[in-house]
This record gives C-alpha cells, sequence and structure tokens, in this order.
C-alpha cells in the first residue's frame, strides 16, 4: 500500500518525531511498559498507548524510523477498515471503497500515517467510538474512547461526545443510550488501570493531567500555540483537498435533510456527520493551543460525505468545481519555482529537491483533471474516485528526495554519526555527550543512549512535566540534568572523553569550546565541539 512506501526512507523530523521514538526506543530497552521516559526520566506528557506499540513494534524490527512510524500507519488503517465498512453496510459497496479512498488520499491523513505522532491513532479510537456509539454498540464505543484516553488524554473523551450527543438530539435518538452503566465499566476498566498505576509511582500526576495539560491547555496561552479564530478552517479545507468539493457539493440542501432527520435513516447518518465536523471544529477553535494535526478525527466525516454525495447523487457532482481545483493546484505547483518566496532557513539539498517534486506533483493535478473530465463523459465511478485520489497517491513516490533532504535537515541523524565516530575514537572507545542548553530530540535515538544536558530549565526536552520539575530531578542519583554552568566543569576536568553539543546560535559558548576543542560538525541548529581527552589533572 502507498501510504507505507518510504517510512524508513528519511530521517526524523524533530522535534516531535525524534522525541517520540526516543520515548519508545528507552521503553523497549527499559521494559518498562507503565511510566514513559524521556532522557532516562518520566516522561508524562502523553499516555501510554503509542509508545507501547512502537516499543513492541521496535522489539520486533529494531529500533528504526519504520518501527517507530509503522504504529501511525496501522492506525490510520485501523480508521480505513472502520470508516469503509461502515459506509459499506450504510449505503453500499461503491460507497464503502469510496470512503476509503477518500479518507486514505486525504494529504493531512496520508502526511500524518507516517509520523511519530499520537493523532492518527487519536482518529482510529475516536472513529470507532463515534461510529460504535452511534450504531447502538455502546460498550464497544466507551472502550474505544478508553484507548483513546490512554493514546492522548481527555481529547479523545471530547471529541466522540461532541460528534455523537448533538446528533442524537436533533434526530430524537435521544441521548440516555449512549452511557449505558456497562459502557462505562468498560471505559473504566480500560482506561483506570494504567492511570491509577501511574499516580502511584507519581501522585501529581493526576493535577499535572486534568489542570495543566488539560484546563490550562484548553483555557489559557500558557503553551504558545494560540492561533486567530479561523486557523482550523483552512488547514481542514486544503488538507482534504481535493475531496473537499464532493464533501461539501450538496451543503445548499442542508434544509431537506434537517426536515427528514426524524424520520429518514440516510438524513439521519448526515446529521451525524455533519455534527461530526461542526461541534469539534467549534471546541478546537474555542481551545486556546491549535495545532494542524488536532482535526485528523474529524476527517473520516468529510470522507464518509464524500463517498454519501458521489453513490448517491452521481460521480457527476460538482466535478467542473473539482476539476477546475486540480488545474488549479497543478498550475501553481508547476509554477512554484518561479512565486515561492525563499525561506529563511533551507538547506541546498531541499532546496534543490522542491522544484522537481512540485512539477512531478502539479502533473499529476493535471492528469487528474483530465482523467475526471473522461470519468463524468464515459459515466465511470471507479475512474473519478480514481481521479480524485491520483494527485495524493503519488506524493510518496515522487516526494522521496525532498523527504530525505528535509529529514537531513530537520533530524540529528549526521551530527549523531560525527558524535559517535569521535567517541570511538577517543580512549577507551567511549565517553559522554554533554548538550548545553541544547538537546537535538533524536540526538539519543540515534546514539543509542541518553545525552546530559547543562540547563537551567530543563525545558530543552520539550516535556512540560520534566521542565516543571528539572530541580527536582536534577538532584537525582544518575540524573542526565545538569546545572546550567555544570558544562564548564565538566571541560575542565574531563573526568571522561565528553563531546559537547550547543546550539549555533549561542557564539558566547561556541567561542569558549573552540578555545579548548576541535569543531567536529555544525548541523542545522546544533554545533559539535571535542571531544575532550582526559589526563592527569
Amino acid at each position: 500500500m502507498l501510504l507505507s512506501w518510504n517510512l524508513s526512507t528519511y530521517h526524523f523530523l524533530d522535534p516531535d518525531e525524534g522525541r517520540n521514538a526516543e520515548v519508545a526506543r528507552e521503553m523497549m530497552v527499559s521494559n518498562d511498559y507503565l511510566v514513559p521516559q524521556l532522557d532516562g526520566l518520566p516522561y508524562l506528557d502523553k499516555p501510554i498507548v503509542y509508545f507501547a506499540v512502537a516499543a513492541a513494534t521496535m522489539e520486533l524490527l529494531g529500533p528504526t524510523e519504520r518501527a517507530a512510524r509503522l504504529p501511525a500507519w496501522v492506525f490510520t488503517l485501523a480508521s480505513l477498515v472502520l470508516v469503509g465498512r461502515w459506509a459499506r453496510r450504510r449505503w453500499g459497496a461503491d460507497a464503502g471503497w469510496l470512503a476509503v479512498v477518500a479518507l486514505a488520499t486525504m494529504p493531512l491523513v496520508t502526511g500524518y500515517s507516517r509520523t511519530v505522532i499520537f493523532d492518527s491513532a487519536l482518529a482510529a479510537c475516536a472513529t470507532a467510538a463515534i461510529l460504535w456509539l452511534w450504531d447502538g454498540r455502546p460498550v464497544l464505543g466507551w472502550a474505544a474512547v478508553g484507548v483513546g484516553v490512554l493514546v492522548k488524554g481527555p481529547i479523545a473523551l471530547a471529541i466522540p461526545l461532541l460528534a455523537v450527543v448533538p446528533a442524537c438530539v436533533v434526530t430524537g435518538r435521544g441521548v440516555r443510550r449512549l452511557f449505558p452503566p456497562a459502557g462505562l465499566l468498560a471505559f473504566l476498566a480500560v482506561a483506570l488501570p494504567w492511570f491509577l498505576a501511574v499516580t502511584a509511582r507519581h501522585p501529581d500526576f493526576p493535577r499535572y493531567v486534568f489542570v495543566e495539560e488539560t484546563f490550562q491547555r484548553v483555557t489559557t496561552g500558557r503553551f504558545h500555540r494560540t492561533a486567530p479564530p479561523w486557523y482550523f478552517l483552512p488547514i481542514l479545507l486544503i488538507g482534504t483537498l481535493p475531496w473537499t468539493v464532493p464533501a461539501l457539493a450538496r451543503i445548499a440542501t442542508w434544509r431537506d435533510a434537517w426536515r427528514a432527520r426524524r424520520v429518514d435513516p440516510a438524513a439521519a447518518d448526515v446529521a451525524l456527520l455533519a455534527s461530526w465536523v461542526l461541534a469539534p471544529l467549534l471546541f478546537l477553535t474555542l481551545n486556546q493551543s491549535k495545532l494542524p494535526q488536532y482535526v485528523l478525527p474529524l476527517l473520516p466525516a468529510l470522507a464518509l460525505a464524500a463517498a454519501w454525495n458521489l453513490t448517491q447523487h452521481g460521480h457527476r457532482l460538482a466535478w467542473r468545481w473539482s476539476a477546475g481545483v486540480l488545474v488549479a493546484i497543478g498550475g501553481a505547483l508547476l509554477t512554484l519555482p518561479w512565486w515561492l518566496p525563499a525561506p529563511v532557513r533551507m538547506t541546498p539539498e531541499t532546496k534543490a529537491a522542491i522544484p522537481p517534486t512540485a512539477m512531478a506533483l502539479g502533473g499529476a493535478a493535471l492528469v487528474a483533471a483530465t482523467l475526471l473530465a473522461i470519468a463524468v463523459r464515459r459515466a465511470r465511478l471507479g475512474l473519478a474516485g480514481f481521479a480524485y485520489a491520483l494527485p495524493v497517491l503519488v506524493v510518496p513516490l515522487i516526494s522521496t528526495s525532498l523527504m530525505r533532504a528535509v529529514g537531513d535537515e530537520r533530524s540529528a541523524y549526521r551530527l549523531a554519526a560525527v558524535v559517535a565516530e569521535a567517541l570511538r575514537q577517543a580512549p577507551g572507545g567511549e565517553g559522554d555527550v554533554l548538550g548545553i542548553a541544547a538537546y537535538p530530540p533524536s540526538l539519543p535515538f540515534y546514539l543509542r543512549r541518553p545525552v546530559i544536558v547543562a540547563t537551567a530549565t530543563g525545558q530543552e526536552l520539550t516535556s512540560n512535566w520534566i521542565a516543571a520539575r528539572a530541580a527536582q530531578y536534577r538532584d537525582r542519583p544518575g540524573s542526565p540534568l545538569r546545572s546550567a554552568e555544570a558544562w564548564r566543569d565538566a571541560l575542565a576536568r574531563c573526568a571522561r572523553a565528553t563531546v559537547f553539543v550547543t546550539r549555533t546560535g549561542d557564539e558566547a559558548i561556541r567561542a569558549e569550546l573552540a578555545v579548548a576543542l576541535p569543531l567536529l560538525a555544525v548541523e542545522g541548529r546544533y554545533a559539535a565541539y571535542g571531544p575532550c581527552r582526559p589526563g592527569p589533572g
């Protein structure tokens, strides 16, 4: 399947991929499948499920990019199976395969199906919960909510309820049937044991989850992810292209569906799809923490809407609009080298890879527009579905060079190779790596070892849990955290061969290091010096 193409041909895109993969790798090494760890410290910013699945995958395949990304791909497949089976059962075989193709070839879904983050897993759990709750299988639905909570916390409870409860209210189905005692028991049986076990080890965990990571994230801007109210709208529209057009093509007839919502099962399903998008979208808009991937759980509803419209109202539906969008995309990509503004930071390899990738994708979009016109003339639904899917289908095939260049730019892979070789040549063939107010997220993963960090706040590890407890963790025996000035003592004493890593923009620190140590490498945002060599005195 093309979704799995090139899962391991490019390196991690820091910070998220490198950090999450390292947490999974440390779980694999320690065999502690209860409390995730980052750099040997508790990492409770996210729950256990994705890390555990990735760690188990690494047990089988080794600690590689493919093993770390494979769980996101598997959870995406689960979403495809869920929407395909539901659409087939509701609206027929054509709707089933169209829903699968539509969801699989939405740009956001394709992109995050190969990324080491939690949102593809959350989307699968939310999709299962919504469809099972709507279909009158609340025990299964609440079990899926429980798994979702263990993927990404309370948001997995909010999205299904925001989708299903309003739909039940407006269609007259009643809300009480969603909350049977057996369903709530299933939720507790899935989610509560891990929560209690972690709380036993870390008594402040409940406050962190419910106050800091939920209430404050929703209501305050302390996480520096605020954005304007319209933030998610272009992401939702562009992230589903070109399926956006058939999904929304019948929106002008919403009054007909509204009037029939209590008597027509198909109209009731349409009400569910509308609620699935609108109510969570309103919640995410009010949320003070915003990132593009937050809308992933909403996309199955748009895929189902596209499948419903194309099968029930014909694949001629709004096809000229769809073809026009494809032509516009194709033209923009073919001319991209002439109008794209020069980025502030871009390696020569990335810059060289963009034009051929953009031109190939632009050509695919123009071919797709042509195929759609042929499909309409010949009344071929299958060809129309292929035309809608083609631009995204080819992305994994044509983006290898670009993704490899971006991965080299964003990851610490090349830095790790230089550091590892320098330590191999040190006396005894071993030593330490010390980050000076610096922690390249994927560096420990590629080195297969923790990194010492001299830090005032601990924020370099991109963990709110660790940063809030940096002083406490710094005093632990064997802790990787050191005081902000400890690197100078390590440089002066050099009890072990040590490579020092700092940010390229920290000129004063780099000047101080350059007096004592050779420069090993400058890779992206980081520079490495050393190693210092232990000796008498």
